[in-house]
C-alpha cells in the first residue's frame, strides 16, 4: 500500500525541531509498504495545505496517517476534510496525543472524514492495520484501535500491546528531516517513553502511561551515529526525563562522550548526584533544563510533583560547579489551581535566596490540556466546555481563578528571579535558532511586525476561559 504520513502546521511558526513520531511510524511501515512523509512543523498554514493537497493528488495514497496534538489540531481538521474532498476512498488514520485522548469527540464531529484512530504507541498497530486493509483481513482486534462500529457509533479497543523493549523497534527513518539536519547541524532524538510521576497539569502519563520504557545506552549510541551521518553536530534529547536513574544516565554520558557531540537535556531534580552531573558535563552536555514548576511547598504538593525545594537547590548547587562549560535553566508553571500571590512570592523568594543558574527560570501560564488530571476534574465538574476543541483554533489558559494579566505578571516575576551565574560562552540554544532572511522593505517589515503584535493580543483575548 501507499501510505502518507503528515504532521500538520499550526498557528505558531517559531517551532523548533521536527516530529519524531513520523520517523518511528515510517520505519515500521516501510517493512512492507511505500511511505511518503510531510512535515509542516513551523510552516505557514495556507501554503502547507496547498502544497500537501497537490501532493495527495499526485501520489494518490491508499492511507493517510495524520499525527497531531492540541496545538496543531486546526491544521489537522483542514487536512482531513481536504483529503476526503479529493477522494472519499483514501483511508484516514489519526494518531498523537489529541486524537488519542479525544477520540470520542473526533468521531462525534468528524465521522465523515476519519476512518480510524490509534491510541498510544502507533508503530505496530498502524503496521497491522495497513496489512489487514491490504489483505482484506479482520482488523478489529488491533490494540488501541478506534473504529466505526455501525449506526454512527464507534468502538475503542483497549491498549493491550505496548513496545516493552524500545531497542526492538526499527531504526527511526529521518529521511524527511535530513535536509533540515544537514543545513542546521542540529538534531532531535528521544531515548525513552513515559515519566515516573503523573503531575496534575501534564498529559504525558495519559498518553504513554507510567510504565517507563527506555532504549539501552548502546542503542542510543547507534542512533546518534546514524543522525551524525546526516550532518548533525548538536542534539536535543526530547525525553520528558533524561535522568531515569543515575546508573543509566552515567552510562549514557560515557557513550555520548565517545561520540564527540554537544547536547541538551531535560531532567527531574531527583535523582541527582555529583558523579552524574560531572559525567554529563564531561560528555558534551551543554545545557540542562530542570523541571521545577514551583518552589511553593503548597503548590508542589498540589501538582503532585514529588520533589522538594531541597531537591531543587541540590541540583542547581551541583550544576553551579560546572557553569564554565554547561548552562542551566528551569521550567516553571504559574496559575495552577490554588495558586495565589503568596505562593508566587514563596517561589520568588526561594529563587532569589537559593537558586543559582546561568539562564534562570522560564515560566509559562498553565494550559488546559486533554489527558491531564486538571482537565478531567474541570470537565467532570462541568467547568470546561470541550466544544472549544472543534469550534476554535486556540488552546486555553486556566483563568478560572486569575485573569491573563495577573498570570502574565506572575510569569514575569518568576522569570526575573534567581541568582545568575557568570556565562562566557555561546548558549546552546543559540545554535538552534534559524535566521530567516527577509527580502522585504522596511515599511512592509514594520507593518508585519505590528500585525503580529495585534494578532498575539487578539489570540490572548481568545484564550480567556
Amino acid at each position: 500500500m501507499k501510505v502518507t504520513l503528515v504532521y500538520p502546521p499550526s498557528q505558531e511558526l517559531n517551532l523548533k525541531g521536527y516530529p519524531l513520531g513520523l520517523a518511528y511510524l515510517s520505519a515500521s511501515l516501510k517493512r512492507k509498504h511505500r511511505v511518503f512523509i510531510y512535515d509542516y512543523n513551523g510552516c505557514k498554514l495556507r501554503d502547507s495545505l496547498s502544497s500537501f493537497f497537490s501532493s495527495i493528488k499526485q501520489t494518490k495514497p491508499d492511507v493517510v496517517g495524520v499525527s497531531f496534538n492540541s496545538f496543531n489540531r486546526w491544521g489537522a481538521y483542514k487536512i482531513i476534510k481536504g483529503i476526503k474532498k479529493i477522494s472519499k476512498d483514501i483511508i484516514i488514520v489519526l494518531g498523537g496525543v489529541h486524537p488519542s485522548t479525544m477520540y470520542g469527540q473526533m468521531f462525534e464531529y468528524f465521522s465523515d472524514y476519519i476512518d480510524f484512530i490509534i491510541q498510544s504507541d502507533g508503530e505496530e498497530p498502524f503496521y497491522k492495520l495497513c496489512n489487514a486493509l491490504e489483505s482484506g483481513q479482520e482488523y478489529k482486534n488491533i490494540s488501541g484501535l478506534v473504529y466505526k462500529d455501525g449506526n454512527d457509533g464507534f468502538k475503542a479497543n483497549p491498549v493491550t500491546e505496548k513496545v516493552v523493549d524500545l531497542d526492538e523497534l526499527a531504526m527511526p527513518d529521518y529521511s524527511y528531516a535530513s535536509g533540515r539536519i544537514k543545513e542546521s547541524g542540529f538534531a532531535y532524538l528521544i531515548t525513552s517513553r513515559g515519566c515516573p510521576v503523573n503531575c496534575s497539569f501534564c498529559s504525558t502519563s495519559s498518553f504513554w502511561g507510567q510504565n517507563i520504557r527506555m532504549n539501552s545506552p548502546q542503542r542510543v549510541g547507534e542512533e546518534v551515529d546514524y543522525v551524525k551521518s546526516l550532518g548533525a553536530k548538536r542534539f536535543f534529547f526530547y525525553d520528558d526525563t533524561f535522568n531515569l536513574g543515575i546508573e543509566r544516565t552515567i552510562k549514557l554520558s560515557e557513550i555520548l562522550k565517545a561520540k564527540d557531540i554537544e547536547y541538551a537535556i531535560s531532567c527531574r531534580v531527583r535523582p541527582v548526584n555529583e558523579e552524574m552531573i560531572a559525567k554529563l558535563a564531561e560528555s558534551g552536555c551543554k545545557h540542562i533544563t530542570w523541571g521545577v514548576e514551583s518552589l511553593s511547598e503548597k503548590m508542589l504538593q498540589a501538582i503532585e510533583k514529588k520533589i522538594t525545594r531541597e531537591d531543587v537547590k541540590n541540583a542547581f548547587d551541583i550544576c553551579a560547579k560546572y557553569s564554565d562549560r554547561m548552562s542551566t535553566g528551569a521550567f516553571f508553571c504559574v496559575g495552577v489551581p490554588g495558586e495565589t500571590e503568596e505562593t508566587i512570592k514563596e517561589s520568588v523568594d526561594y529563587l532569589n535566596k537559593n537558586i543559582k543558574s546561568t539562564h534562570g527560570p522560564g515560566a509559562s501560564m498553565l494550559y488546559i490540556l486533554p489527558g491531564t488530571k486538571i482537565y478531567r476534574q474541570m470537565t467532570n465538574n462541568k467547568e470546561f466546555d470541550e466544544k472549544i476543541w472543534v469550534s476554535t483554533d486556540s488552546v486555553y489558559y486556566y483563568t478560572k481563578e486569575h485573569n491573563i494579566s495577573t498570570l502574565n505578571r506572575w510569569r514575569k516575576a518568576i522569570n526575573n528571579s534567581g541568582i545568575r551565574l557568570p556565562f562566557n560562552y555561546k548558549y546552546f540554544w543559540d545554535y538552534a535558532a534559524v535566521e530567516r532572511k527577509e527580502k522585504t522593505g522596511a515599511l512592509r517589515m514594520g507593518l508585519r511586525k505590528n500585525f503580529k503584535k495585534i494578532a498575539r493580543f487578539i489570540n490572548m483575548l481568545r484564550n480567556r476561559y
